[in-house]
């Protein structure tokens, strides 16, 4: 009897411990989940060469491996830059590009972006480095971009 009331406790904490364990990956896929859903909202307002964007589907769910990306090497694996300078891309830059929450560069350059710059990049507390030159950008620059602290 004295050595199940021993275990018992034992028992209590390694599975807690498991529970925690387990919820982890969940936590982490769904930050990963995010960087996925930003990146095909951002998608959708986009035309360009076949193949440019052909990776980026909803049947592949490592963005890790999109044409363009860069993750992070440590789990979890988050967008680190979206790189697609000189593609040959229209369309319109989508505010979605602001739940990236992790990403440090974002370049854009040389391609046939129009519209304005969405005010949501100014959102991105990480970002370094911003490369919009050499498209069909109009408007004024958003305050939140002049007033980044990056």
């Amino acid at each position: 009897m004295a050595s199940s009331a021993v275990l018992f406790p034992s028992f209590v904490w390694f599975l807690y411990l498991f529970c925690f364990l387990c919820s982890l990956p969940l936590a982490i896929c769904k930050e990963a989940e995010n960087d996925r859903h930003a990146l095909l909202c951002f998608k959708s307002r986009l035309s360009g060469p076949a193949g440019v964007l052909a990776s980026w589907s909803n049947k592949s769910f490592d963005v890790c491996e999109w044409h363009g990306i860069t993750c992070s090497k440590p789990y979890p694996r988050r967008v680190i830059a979206l790189d697609l300078e000189s593609e040959g891309i229209s369309g319109s830059i989508s505010p979605c590009v602001a739940n990236l929450t992790s990403i440090t560069r974002l370049q854009l350059s040389n391609n046939n972006f129009s519209g304005g710059i969405p005010s949501e990049i100014g959102l991105l507390r990480r970002l370094r480095d911003l490369d919009l030159s050499r498209n069909n950008l109009e408007g004024n620059i958003p305050p939140s971009l002049g007033s980044s602290s990056s």
